[in-house]
């Protein structure tokens, strides 16, 4: 399904991804106004999501067995911005490298806000208790868990988004998550540093930060 582009990029969020404590100055604000226009003007964001049995998929790691306990089903779904943003992030990466650093934050931030907006499509229809998102790769679920992913949503075919030998999603600002769904009120889990697969080479551990507080 076509998903709707937000009107501006959450600045914010685009920002502490820059590393940039509070505002950006008028050089940087420049270059994110143009960025955005050219993200917003080229994304073509789509998305689709199916609901399924817990028994369904083999999820492994014992975070994402906490993540789902108490639920009945799970939503699978996944989002992607689309082959044009890759393109537009390879041809600026080839012509500025820093250009191409922050149009590249700012996709991340669009993918986020595109899930955000799936995400409430599927807690409207769902009309039923849900779990936050948990994403392949996040605690000790292992990335190679995407393929299983597209797999059963057929995204290939319904949104031309794959996974490559790496276990790679193409396009690369895409992303997969699964949701928790019960008749009752559930939280899910956050994954703790140890649990993260990430933990010996994770960026935002070495700045004495986590995932939960970015």
């Amino acid at each position: 399904m076509k998903l709707e582009k937000p009107l501006r990029i959450d600045i914010k969020q685009w920002l502490g991804r820059l590393g940039v404590k509070g505002q950006a100055d008028e050089d940087l604000q420049a270059i994110m106004e143009t960025c955005e226009r050219q993200l917003l003007q080229t994304a073509g964001p789509q998305g689709v999501y199916r609901v399924l049995d817990l028994d369904a998929l083999r999820l492994e790691g014992t975070a994402i067995q906490k993540h789902l306990e108490g639920c009945g089903e799970m939503a699978v779904m996944a989002a992607t911005l689309g082959a044009g943003v890759d393109r537009m992030l390879r041809a600026a990466q080839i012509r500025d490298m820093a250009e191409a650093l922050i149009l590249d934050c700012g996709a991340s931030v669009l993918i986020e806000q595109i899930c955000d907006q799936l995400e409430g499509q599927i807690r409207q229809e769902a009309q039923t208790f849900l779990t936050g998102r948990y994403s392949p790769g996040y605690g000790d679920l292992p990335i190679e868990t995407q393929g299983q992913l597209l797999t059963a949503l057929d995204a290939g075919r319904k949104i031309g988004l794959t996974v490559n030998k790496s276990h790679i999603m193409i396009p690369r600002k895409s992303v997969t998550a699964v949701l928790g769904m019960a008749d009752h009120p559930v939280t899910g889990y956050l994954a703790t540093c140890g649990e993260c697969a990430l933990r010996e080479t994770c960026v935002l551990r070495k700045e004495g930060k986590s995932c939960a507080g970015f």
